[in-house]
């Protein structure tokens, strides 16, 4: 194979992931929704690339589980069922406790002021906030508390499960007493963070995405 012809392939992966990104962010946000059969030639039209690419980007969703292929009649956007909810939010517990453990012991007295600011940031947009508002504040908190994570791969995973989760999933369940439960873990985590209650630090945030913080957390 030829340089040319191996910087071509690489260049046409590039083009493919990077549609499958954006149609998964598409899917995740509920602008593709659950159920809705994805045309090829439409896809071509909307994202402004090839038969080609948006098949190899098809494909790679169709591994992600993010799009289903039906034999003969084409791809459909999976419906993400209470089952594989309750299984992604399950992994979520075990890799996030695993990653607040690690930085356990790494936040100064600047660090839990701050982790203070971004938990009352989310608890003022439960009450004046958009939804989009809410996630926003929401997902700055566990960035913030994962900060310190020395594995970034392992806060990559977390991430890219939560990113999983469309939208629509998330808040369906949002009832404000779920909300206001999740805005008092964040209180709670940095707490135990602050005190050094390691054991109290791991059991909030295991339940808080298992439990009041599920569908909403980030």
């Amino acid at each position: 194979m030829n340089k040319l012809s191996s910087n071509g392939q690489r260049g046409a992966r590039f083009r493919a992931r990077e549609l499958a990104s954006m149609i998964e962010r598409d899917i995740t946000s509920g602008r593709l929704g659950a159920g809705a059969w994805l045309k090829q030639i439409e896809l071509e039209e909307v994202y402004g690339h090839s038969r080609l690419d948006v098949r190899q980007a098809l494909e790679h969703l169709v591994e992600r589980d993010v799009v289903e292929s039906i034999p003969n009649r084409g791809y459909r956007v999976q419906v993400f069922t209470q089952e594989r909810l309750h299984n992604v939010r399950q992994i979520r517990a075990i890799l996030e406790v695993s990653a607040v453990e690690s930085v356990i012991g790494k936040a100064d007295a600047n660090e839990i002021r701050i982790l203070n600011q971004l938990a009352q940031a989310f608890s003022d947009a439960i009450t004046l906030g958009t939804a989009a508002e809410q996630e926003e504040c929401n997902r700055a908190f566990h960035h913030r508390l994962l900060r310190h994570c020395p594995n970034s791969e392992l806060v990559k995973m977390i991430f890219d499960l939560r990113d999983r989760i469309p939208v629509a999933v998330r808040r369906e369940n949002n009832t404000s007493f779920m909300l206001a439960g999740a805005a008092q873990e964040h209180f709670d985590m940095v707490t135990h963070l602050a005190d050094g209650n390691h054991d109290a630090l791991l059991e909030t945030t295991r339940r808080h995405v298992l439990v009041l913080g599920g569908p909403h957390n980030a």
